[in-house]
């Protein structure tokens, strides 16, 4: 790296100016209320009375996150250079608000954005909030692990094709799961069409600190795109970064969405966390990275030696269809054993003292980050053993979901849905009824149905049947036995319709 760039990033301008705010002992006339810890809870007994001290607000000498012209620009102008971005806006409520101001920044109400079906559900928020209209790509769904893949070029291609007015495209890269597309090639056609690339990288922010991972969204090109830097680059929770590379979407759109979304009352320490993290991550992620790498490497050796697991890495995915892979996922399918992925996860927290990221029904999911150490995946793999003793039946049959990857048809935009009015019915009488809720599924992670596509036989039959075979199922209603639907009796409804 240039000796220039490295002497820069050495700062932490933020830092710096937090601990000399710290160092001056002010009198607190100012919020937050507790006045820098001059209040006892029992909030002490989890954490030093310290944490008072440092929870500040936004001071004289400390900037202002919406309007930033001093330590905050100067952070954020150090990250952006790090990612090789124009501009970087820090994140205090995660990349859900990232995602709501890419989108909002972008899109105006009636213009059309594609993307892929198996979004965040921030990114259906953020399409009732613009009023955008959505057309979706199906990404592939591996049939033996029931979690989502990613979507083939070909199909981004054919679907830019078919929809020329598009103003934008969404990718997720990476996956949950690791998953990553042909991200350059991908954004360079939707380039050539005019249309605006956005990216949610929320689970790839280590991949602008080392070469053996997939190409990160700046340098494949993407005009946007946000980093939850807390996932895997070892920020506190809730701390993430907009990445700014464009020319396509006005400076002053993003900033007013920017200031839509962002709370006026941000925490330091989280703020604080992200000058940290960055200056780690240049100086001490590759090797960091590198080394959860060969941690997940091992593992994945070593839990394919254990009866009831096959773990899978970067050649698996890459057999099904993806086009590169995340190698600090490690994806553990279970396979003839008498407990199922969410008894697991029980298990593993409550009997071994192991949190792990996630289970699916019979998937789960380990993640390796600069925080890994070796006797963590020791100990994960001892685990594994051991359930293996408890668990493991030869002969196990896991029943098939038959995933069903036909979309339901979209009556209104999903703004319009969100604002019409509200009917609650039972699910079994649903059928042709528009929905004002999201319903979705895991594995695969999947929407079934958004607000404005109207309920079908089909979509009715593959709740129930999920609900049936212990999947997970999300909605507004605790079972999905009632569903929130637009009231087609309203007064209103007609002119609904027409204004859609």
């Amino acid at each position: 790296m240039d000796k220039e760039f490295l002497k820069e990033q050495k700062k932490t301008p933020y830092i710096d100016a937090y601990k000399e705010y710290l160092s001056e002992k002010n009198t607190a006339f100012d919020v937050p209320g507790h006045h820098q810890g001059n209040i006892k809870t029992d909030f002490d007994k989890i954490f030093p009375h310290a944490v008072y001290r440092a929870d500040i607000n936004c001071p004289r000498g400390l900037d202002n996150i919406l309007h930033p012209s001093g330590c905050i620009k100067e952070a954020e102008e150090l990250f952006a250079k790090a990612c090789h971005a124009k501009k970087a806006r820090f994140l205090i409520n995660g990349s859900t608000s990232g995602n709501l101001i890419m989108l909002m920044a972008t899109l105006k109400a009636h213009q059309k954005i594609i993307l892929p079906r198996n979004v965040h559900k921030s990114v259906i928020n953020g399409l009732i909030l613009s009023g955008a209209v959505p057309v979706f790509v199906m990404p592939v769904i591996d049939k033996e692990t029931e979690i989502v893949n990613q979507i083939q070029y070909k199909d981004w291609k054919r679907v830019i094709d078919q929809n020329p007015d598009a103003r934008a495209i969404f990718i997720i890269n990476p996956t949950y799961f690791g998953a990553t597309c042909n991200l350059k090639k991908i954004t360079d056609y939707a380039h050539s069409k005019g249309m605006v690339v956005l990216c949610d990288e929320a689970h790839g922010a280590h991949f602008y600190f080392s070469k053996h991972l997939p190409m990160s969204a700046m340098d494949a090109g993407c005009d946007m795109s946000t980093l939850s830097v807390h996932k895997t680059g070892g920020s506190l929770t809730q701390s993430s970064v907009l990445l700014i590379n464009t020319d396509l979407v006005s400076p002053y759109e993003i900033t007013k969405s920017y200031n839509l979304i962002t709370t006026t009352s941000p925490s330091s320490i989280l703020i604080a966390s992200l000058d940290g993290a960055r200056k780690y991550l240049v100086f001490h992620g590759s090797r960091r990275i590198w080394n959860c790498i060969k941690l997940a490497r091992e593992a994945i050796d070593e839990i394919n030696q254990i009866k009831g697991f096959k773990a899978h890495g970067k050649k698996y995915f890459q057999n099904g269809l993806a086009f590169d892979y995340d190698e600090t996922k490690v994806v553990v399918e279970l396979d003839n054993l008498s407990i199922n992925g969410f008894d697991l996860y029980k298990i593993l927290k409550d009997e071994y003292r192991i949190q792990i990221e996630l289970a699916e029904t019979y998937v789960l999911l380990l993640l390796f980050t600069v925080g890994t150490r070796k006797k963590d995946s020791d100990k994960i793999v001892a685990a594994l053993k051991d359930i293996s003793r408890r668990f493991y039946k030869e002969g196990m049959k896991y029943p098939d979901h038959h995933f069903i990857t036909e979309l339901p048809q979209m009556i209104v935009r999903p703004r319009v849905a969100f604002h019409a009015p509200l009917k609650v019915i039972s699910l079994e009488d649903s059928l042709n009824k528009i929905s004002k809720e999201m319903i979705m599924i895991y594995p695969p992670g999947i929407p079934l149905i958004i607000p404005g596509e109207k309920f079908s036989n089909n979509v009715i039959k593959q709740i129930e049947y999920y609900k049936s075979t212990g999947v997970s199922v999300f909605s507004d209603y605790e079972g999905t036995s009632q569903v929130s639907v637009i009231d087609e009796s309203d007064e209103n409804f007609n002119e609904i319709i027409r204004r859609n």
